[in-house]
């Protein structure tokens, strides 16, 4: 009876390290492409700085430091959502300032 309930134990502690989360929480392709993008499409000067560390944070990957690895990857993610989020007031405020200089020339008329 014992024999099997370490059986029973080991197969259970097998599957649940099977089955443990990575330490590392991102795809380190995606997070590159993701970089490579916000140069493309967004503020290019932030998307370069993203890719930088999205590439420094691959290489801490494959050389085993995983913690560096979280910590490039998080300064790279929120680099490109800066990057996305400047463009994108960028498109919004300038039409927004040129129609309210249109309507202060239209005013001093």
């Amino acid at each position: 009876m014992e024999d099997e309930e370490k059986a029973v134990e080991i197969v259970v502690s097998n599957m649940a390290a099977a089955h443990s989360p990575s330490p590392i929480r991102c795809c380190w392709l995606r997070l590159r492409c993701l970089a490579a993008t916000s140069i493309i499409c967004g503020c290019s000067c932030l998307g370069v700085m993203a890719l930088v560390f999205a590439i420094k944070a691959e290489e801490r990957h494959k050389a085993g430091r995983f913690e560096e690895a979280v910590h490039w990857g998080a300064r790279s993610r929120r680099l490109i959502l800066a990057s996305f989020v400047v463009w994108l007031a960028v498109l919004i405020l300038c039409p927004v300032l040129l129609w309210l200089l249109s309507y202060a020339i239209a005013q001093a008329e």
